[in-house]
């Protein structure tokens, strides 16, 4: 029982922290909803242009591709190579901890002796 106690004092912290973040955020009126449009004033000559600059520069940013260099097959071959070494060093270093870990543990258990 006294390990069910620890946990529940253990829980007690982050359930306070949130409920006192809920509260802050509640009272301070940063909630989910907009205000109604009458509440909102009309847009200035300067949001109407940032409004729609949006969307052309996003034309202009998918079409960039279209414009990049040709990659030649030379390049292609290479990052392919440099892929797949990424990849196979990766898992090696992987397979490398998961060996150490266990080493160790078995180290630790004296099971060699």
């Amino acid at each position: 029982t006294s390990s069910v106690g620890a946990m529940a004092r253990s829980m007690l912290l982050p359930v306070a922290l949130v409920a006192a973040g809920l509260v802050l955020v509640l009272n301070t009126g940063l909630g989910a909803f907009l205000p109604s449009p009458s509440a909102l004033a009309p847009p200035t000559a300067e949001a109407r242009f940032l409004a729609a600059a949006s969307p052309v520069a996003l034309a202009m940013a998918a079409s960039l591709p279209a414009f990049a260099e040709e990659i030649d097959s030379a390049e292609a071959y290479n990052r392919k190579v440099m892929t797949g070494v990424s990849v196979c060093l990766s898992l090696a270093l992987v397979l490398m901890g998961i060996i150490i870990f266990y080493t160790r543990r078995v180290v630790e258990n004296k099971w060699l002796n």
